[in-house]
């Protein structure tokens, strides 16, 4: 499932939760965008993880960690910018 995907499956099953509040455009533009920027939140928080994971299971090979979170850190600031320009 795509990360747009994702939004919109989120944002309309909230949608539908609140659909007898009669949310108007701006209402529904607010949650979308507190929607994504969860999700951006959440990337971080899950690499900031990674990267503390990677660093104390190969202590010894600390280069290979460092390869490692490189690629990680690649992928997660494509990802981050990929979300962000959902906005």
């Amino acid at each position: 499932m795509s990360v747009q995907s994702s939004i919109d499956d989120t944002t309309a099953s909230i949608m539908s939760a609140l659909a007898d509040h009669n949310l108007s455009d701006s209402d529904k533009e607010q949650i979308t965008k507190i929607v994504s920027q969860l999700l951006v939140e959440t990337v971080e928080k899950t690499t900031k993880n990674y990267h503390e994971t990677t660093t104390n299971c190969c202590g010894p090979e600390l280069d290979l960690a460092h390869q490692i979170r490189e690629e990680i850190d690649r992928k997660t600031k494509l990802l981050i910018s990929n979300l962000k320009a959902l906005r």
